[in-house]
Formats: C-alpha cells, sequence, structure tokens
C-alpha cells in the first residue's frame, strides 16, 4: 500500500507543470528569497553589478511528464529583483527578434530621416529592447543609408 501512495505521490508531482512558480516572485526580493520560493537555479549570469538566476520550467502537466523545459529567468540589479520571466520575453538575455529596418523597395517618400530613424534606434536601445552591439550596427547602417 505504501508503494503505491508513492507511486501516485510521484506521477502526480511528474504530471504537473512547474512554471506558475514564477507568479511568487515579487519585484524588489532578494536573491535569497527568489531561491527560498523557486528553488536553485539552473545556472546564474552576472554582469556588473546585474546577475540572473535561469531557470528550466515545464509549462505544462505534458511538458513535465515528457521532461519539457522553457528557460525562465529572474533579473536581480544591486541584489533586488527587477524583472522576471520567460527568457526572450522583453529586456533579459536573449537577442531581441525585433527588426527595425525594412526592405521596402517601392520609392515612397514617407520613409523617415536619418534624425527620425536614430531616434527610434535610441528609444529602443533605451529601453533595453537592442543590446549595445545591435544598437551601433544599426545606427552605422542608417547613416551609410543617408
Amino acid at each position: 500500500m505504501r508503494l503505491i501512495t508513492l507511486l501516485v505521490v510521484a506521477a502526480t508531482v511528474v504530471g504537473c507543470a512547474t512554471s506558475s512558480i514564477i507568479n511568487s516572485v515579487e519585484l524588489g526580493m532578494t536573491k535569497s528569497e527568489v531561491i527560498a520560493v523557486m528553488g536553485d537555479p539552473v545556472s546564474i549570469s552576472a554582469t556588473g553589478q546585474t546577475e540572473y538566476l535561469n531557470y528550466a520550467l515545464s509549462e505544462t502537466g505534458d511538458d513535465a511528464y515528457y521532461g519539457i523545459t522553457t528557460p525562465y529567468y529572474v533579473r536581480l540589479v544591486n541584489g533586488r529583483v527587477d524583472a522576471y520571466g520567460r527568457t526572450g520575453d522583453f529586456d533579459s538575455t536573449q537577442p531581441t527578434t525585433i527588426r527595425v529596418e525594412t526592405d521596402d523597395l517601392s520609392g515612397a517618400d514617407d520613409s523617415p530621416d536619418l534624425y527620425s530613424e536614430l531616434q527610434k534606434l535610441k528609444q529602443l536601445h533605451e529601453e533595453g529592447i537592442l543590446s549595445d552591439a545591435e544598437y551601433e550596427e544599426l545606427k552605422q547602417k542608417a547613416i551609410r543609408k543617408y
């Protein structure tokens, strides 16, 4: 009977999604508070005063059963949580998927001027959507275009 109970409990735990645990994280938490809620991260990344706690979480019971995980992160700046979620959702460690320029060959005269394009790139960079390298590359490309 004990063995059957243990197997039922194990099957229930394995079949549960784990991604909902991220909902317990709150802005301003410390690293130790996050680890107390989320458990040990899969890995930790850091640069300057920014530290990322990286987690591999299952989003559905089926995913958990088959061992399928999605990367999530908790970002700490100066020791406090300032962002968390799926990796790539917004300002995180993943490259952006936003396309800033187009290959519009229509010849329409409504294309932005250099100043407008540089302002847009600067805004995307300041919002953390573009990395430093992406910003510089796109800025140089815009300058060469005009």
